[in-house]
């Protein structure tokens, strides 16, 4: 009878069990999928009873990249699924995605990262992706939150600025997927959060120029390129930014020609890609000049944009007219970064020119808390393009060596003119009588002068204690 009531009860269990894993697998808020390293996309999706390929039609004119489904191998490997509507006209791959790792709530909060995208498997307008360097979770409930897909830039569909041309193209995904694992089997839960689309006005370094140092005569510079970000949000009203993160790619290149017009060498090495920076509304750039004429430059990193040009124009920056049209039609700038050039010419068979200087790119922004102008606090994840901008500089601190040696040598004639009329005045009182007799007198009557006041009180003082 005791071996009846187990048996029985261990079958009650088993069908509890069956029974929880049933509706977990089959519920509309929730989605076991296949193992994300099979190979055929399509058939993963598919695995998934309630998944509908019509409901992803063909469309080419739609040159955007949606994602349908997060997943995880068995390395936990982290793994997109895509749906590229315009695949059978133009195939446009994805590239990078921008996501934040832990619990969010309505997408605040957020750390975003951009990563790049692999190709693994593709099916029509299906696309499979391997987030690489994504370091695979041991938490046991995992939370990711994609912010934005990036997709390639392609010329004949997409519009770029020469100045600094766009390389990636963004698109909202606004998703947070809960991961588990429960019977054995991956357990996958997704919301949605809100986004914010922030266009990109003009990005580029201005030139901080070095003043007249020893190096000069080496025919060496040392100028500063400083970084600066231009935007606008056109969905908000933006009264003030707290801090914000940006993503940006850096570099290092030696430029190389012989003469003016000589034909360029480029040397690219040490390549830092996908770097993540944040900005507080308190961080300020200070950029201390070096050598005879070099200026000093300071402004706050987070900056409206007349605040900046009125900044900057009282400190001597010069920027070009169509550049600071450029700035005046955005609403933000944000100085984010600052690195060193090095420019050396030597005669070496003829005029050798070597620029070694950082060469910055795939800029974007990728979240912002801030505050509208109705008292609203808002901290979300940005949708952005990124962008290459380029290396001459929309604008120039120039040192002014010219007014620097004038002040130098003014300084200096007086200098020298003081001294000589010292020696003068030594030489007489040695040499002359009269004019030593002269000026004694004329001590004798400068300090009786300044003591008089002193004399005075004294005199005051022993009448009083008579």
């Amino acid at each position: 009878m005791k071996s009846k009531i187990i048996k029985i009860s261990s079958l009650i269990v088993v069908a509890i069990f069956a029974a929880v894993a049933w509706i977990l697998a089959f519920s509309p808020t929730s989605a076991v999928y296949a193992s994300a390293d099979e190979t055929t996309v399509l058939r993963e999706l598919q695995s998934d009873p309630s998944f509908d390929p019509a409901a992803y039609p063909d469309n080419p004119e739609d040159y955007s990249l949606q994602v349908i489904q997060l997943a995880e191998d068995k390395d936990k490997e982290l793994y997109i699924y895509a749906y590229q509507p315009a695949h059978n006209s133009i195939d446009l791959l994805g590239t990078k995605v921008s996501i934040s790792y832990g619990y969010s709530v309505d997408g605040a909060g957020l750390e975003p990262k951009v990563y790049d995208l692999e190709l693994a498997s593709t099916s029509g307008v299906f696309d499979k992706y391997h987030i690489k360097g994504f370091t695979p979770s041991k938490d046991g409930d995992r939370y990711y939150n994609i912010v934005s897909i990036y997709r390639e830039y392609n010329s004949v569909i997409d519009e770029s600025d020469e100045t600094f041309p766009t390389t990636d193209i963004a698109y909202s995904v606004g998703q947070q997927w809960y991961v588990c694992d429960l019977n054995g089997s991956r357990h996958y839960e997704m919301n949605t959060f809100n986004t914010m689309q922030v266009d990109t006005v003009l990005t580029g370094p201005i030139l901080f120029e070095d003043g007249f140092t020893w190096w000069d005569f080496a025919k060496t510079d040392y100028p500063t390129d400083c970084w600066i970000y231009c935007f606008n949000a056109e969905d908000y009203k933006i009264k003030h930014i707290y801090d914000a993160v940006l993503n940006y790619s850096i570099r290092d290149v030696k430029d190389s020609y012989f003469g003016e017009n000589g034909e360029h060498s480029y040397t690219y090495s040490n390549d830092r890609k996908n770097l993540i920076l944040r900005l507080e509304d308190t961080d300020v750039m200070t950029y201390v000049g070096t050598g005879i004429g070099a200026k000093d430059f300071e402004w706050n990193r987070i900056l409206s944009s007349t605040e900046f040009l009125s900044k900057t124009e009282f400190q001597g920056v010069n920027i070009p007219d169509d550049y600071k049209d450029m700035i005046t039609s955005s609403q933000w700038v944000f100085t984010f970064l600052e690195t060193e050039r090095k420019e050396t010419v030597s005669n070496l068979g003829g005029t050798l020119h070597v620029n070694d200087y950082s060469d910055v790119y795939d800029v974007g922004l990728l979240n912002l808390y801030f505050q509208d102008f109705s008292g609203n606090y808002f901290d979300l994840g940005v949708v952005n393009n990124l962008t290459d901008p380029g290396n001459d500089p929309i604008g120039i601190g120039a040192a002014d060596i010219k007014t620097a040696f004038e002040e130098f040598w003014n300084n200096f004639t007086m200098v020298i003119g003081l001294i000589l009329g010292i020696i003068v005045i030594v030489v007489l009182l040695n040499v002359v009588a009269p004019v030593s007799t002269l000026l004694n007198y004329l001590i004798k009557a400068i300090a009786y002068v300044i003591s008089f006041p002193f004399r005075l009180i004294k005199w005051l003082f022993k009448k009083d204690g008579r």
